[in-house]
C-alpha cells in the first residue's frame, strides 16, 4: 500500500482534534492570511470555505494556474492548506487543532455550520448569506 504524503487522511487525520474557532480566532488567522507572501492565494482558500464551506483541491490548482496531471499535483494544495492549520494551532494554542475535514474521495476539505458562520462574520459579512 502506498503511502500519499502532504494528505490529511484517516491515519493522519486521527493525530488531531477538530476544534470549531470563535470569530475572534478567525480574525486572528485572517490577519496572519492578509501578511503571509501568499496572501491572494491564502484569503482565496478563505473566502472558499466562508462562500460554500468546501475548497477543493482542483480550485486550489486552478488558483495556482496548474492542471492537475497526476496525483502528484494534489500535494501542492495540501501543503497550502498545512501553512492555514498551522496558523489555527497557532491562534488557539491546541497543537493537535485542525479547522476542517478531508474528504479523500472528492479531494477536498471541508467545515461545518457553525466554522462558517464564524469565518464568514470574521470576514466582515452576515453569519449566513441572505435570502431575497
Amino acid at each position: 500500500m502506498t503511502k500519499q504524503i502532504g494528505f490529511l487522511g484517516r491515519s493522519m487525520q486521527e493525530q488531531y482534534e477538530s476544534i470549531d474557532l470563535s470569530k475572534s480566532e478567525w480574525e486572528q488567522v485572517i490577519s496572519k492570511a492578509e501578511t503571509s507572501d501568499a496572501s491572494e492565494f491564502h484569503m482565496f482558500v478563505l473566502r472558499c470555505l466562508a462562500n460554500q464551506q468546501v475548497v477543493t483541491n482542483g480550485s486550489i490548482n486552478a488558483f495556482q494556474r496548474n492542471v492537475i496531471k497526476n496525483s502528484k499535483d494534489r500535494t501542492v494544495s495540501s501543503s497550502e492548506i498545512g501553512l492555514i492549520s498551522r496558523w489555527v494551532r497557532e491562534v488557539t494554542g491546541n497543537p493537535r487543532a485542525t479547522f476542517y475535514s478531508w474528504n479523500a474521495i472528492k479531494a477536498e476539505w471541508s467545515i461545518g455550520y457553525f466554522q462558517t458562520r464564524t469565518l464568514r462574520q470574521a470576514l466582515g459579512s452576515s453569519a449566513l448569506p441572505e435570502s431575497n
